[in-house]
């Protein structure tokens, strides 16, 4: 099934109109987000500089800021000579009534007000409610990064720094789905610790499979960052779709509206668990895609489904597209694997295609040349031998995943039980770990270019996205993209080939 029907009914002029109308409509939705993303709380605003007393509950789990934790605090009372004053606009008794008040999308006087706190409290967990007090202050803005529109992007409009804070009250019961996950997130890790007793190698794990880059030290995440592999444990959309197409292999066995079910609320429940960062955002939306496709017999194009996504974040928060380096480096390199990544196969015939080879050359040159201009912005420097790191490493990374996880389970039952799949890990983590730290050793191994401006990254994608779409065009059909079928039968044959 598919819509050429509706193209063949419409005449152009109505297709184009229909078109017009939709991006303009597009435009001026963007245009109110945005104005409302960056508006800021007009009642703090007047006490930004001043010491101030508040009231509210944490609302995201907390990171390590230095030898401090950085907290994100939703504000709902502050203490003026000693009373209480509510910040936002009571809700009603009916939420739906709240949910369908359109003012609460676009009046920035009925946002919820997030700031970031950077304090010291051991008992200061995710979904408790919390006092403090400390001085209110806008984001600081240096020459290296703007954390002002950084945070701004993430919904949060101040910060206190060194606050003075403290636990009150209990758990605000509207985190409950969270925390249970957070909670089997926490347990999971520490089974993977006693699986795999070298402290590297179960970050490592813990890290590709569900926390990212928070269980690896500093050294270690430096010597990723300088192999040109820091993206396997920073929860990339890479992560989320190999979690996604496991999830729908092993239910594909149910008739296609189950799995489409279970294989949804599966994908959400774990990115919920992950974080919900821009780039597990970005893939839980085109895995989603791939899923209606499937159970409704649509065609897939990865190439519509990554501009779907990636035009529904930005009608939702519109400066991610300025604020958000981990959306615009997700955008970037997915928009590279789709329109370069099987085109360019065809400048490497001399690389043997066995183990894929071929395909992590291709892939991994594609997506060096999406982001390189957004690199260079970043940080200034490059990885000499990323492209030759990844070939040795993301053959590996499925495998990888797939025996942790199983280490992980076997280890709920008995510690025993995971012994086979935790020596395997052991193997292919202490291969990662090798490469990595070999490579990092390179003399040269960071090519430091120095920092890139906006005028050339937009040369840069003048030139590149027209050619990309051009090979695209010459050597795919975007039959070349896995569709769901395709990828629970690749997924299907490597679980076997175990």
């Amino acid at each position: 099934m598919n819509f050429d029907w509706f193209y063949k009914k419409k005449s152009k002029s109505t297709l184009w109109a229909i078109w017009i109308f939709v991006i303009v409509l597009s435009f001026v939705i963007i245009y109110l987000r945005y104005n409302f993303v960056t508006s800021r709380s007009k009642f703090l605003m007047d006490r930004v500089d001043r010491e101030v007393e508040l009231r509210g509950v944490i609302v995201e789990e907390s990171t390590d800021f230095g030898f401090k934790k950085s907290l994100i605090v939703e504000v709902s009372e502050i203490k003026i000579n000693g009373e209480e004053i509510s910040i936002n606009p009571a809700g009603s008794d009916f939420w739906l009534k709240d949910f369908l008040d359109i003012r609460r999308y676009f009046d920035s006087s009925f946002r919820k007000n997030k700031i970031r706190v950077i304090a010291s409290c051991s008992d200061c967990s995710f979904g408790h409610f919390v006092n403090l007090v400390g001085t209110l202050s806008l984001p600081k803005v240096t020459e290296d990064f703007d954390s002002n529109i950084f945070l701004l992007s993430r919904g949060i409009q101040f910060e206190i720094v060194n606050a003075k804070i403290k636990k009150v009250g209990g758990f605000n019961s509207r985190f409950t789905l969270e925390n249970y996950l957070y909670e089997f997130k926490n347990l999971f890790v520490e089974k993977i610790k006693i699986a795999l007793p070298n402290r590297e190698e179960s970050a490592l794990g813990a890290g590709i499979l569900i926390t990212g880059k928070g269980e690896l030290s500093k050294k270690t995440l430096e010597d990723f960052k300088r192999s040109g592999l820091v993206h396997m444990v920073v929860l990339s959309g890479f992560n989320v779709s190999i979690v996604a197409q496991v999830i729908i292999s092993v239910l594909s066995f149910l008739p296609k509206i189950i799995t489409g079910t279970l294989g949804s609320i599966s994908i959400i429940l774990f990115c919920i668990m992950v974080g919900g960062g821009a780039t597990v955002i970005r893939s839980l939306i085109m895995s989603l895609i791939g899923i209606f496709s499937q159970v409704f017999d649509l065609n897939h194009s990865a190439l519509r489904a990554v501009l779907i996504a990636g035009g529904l974040m930005i009608i939702q928060n519109p400066i991610i597209i300025i604020g958000d380096p981990s959306f615009q480096l997700s955008f970037a390199c997915t928009m590279g694997l789709i329109l370069l990544g099987n085109s360019s196969k065809h400048f490497f015939s001399f690389v043997t295609d066995r183990f894929g080879l071929r395909e992590v050359l291709s892939s991994t040159v594609a997506v060096q040349i999406f982001s390189l201009p957004l690199l260079l912005k970043f940080s200034g420097s490059i990885s000499a031998y990323g492209i030759f790191a990844n070939i040795m490493v993301v053959p590996l990374i499925p495998f990888a995943m797939l025996f942790v996880f199983f280490s992980g389970v076997f280890c709920f039952i008995n510690q025993n039980l995971s012994m086979v799949f935790s020596l395997v890990s052991h193997l292919i983590l202490s291969y990662i770990l090798f490469v990595v730290k070999y490579i990092s050793g390179l003399n040269n191994a960071m090519l430091d270019i120095g920092k890139t401006n906006n005028f050339f990254i937009v040369c840069w994608y003048v030139v590149v996205i027209p050619l990309s779409v051009m090979l695209y065009r010459k050597f795919s059909d975007d039959s070349s993209v896995l569709g769901i079928r395709e990828i629970k039968e690749d997924i299907n044959k490597k679980i076997h080939q175990v």
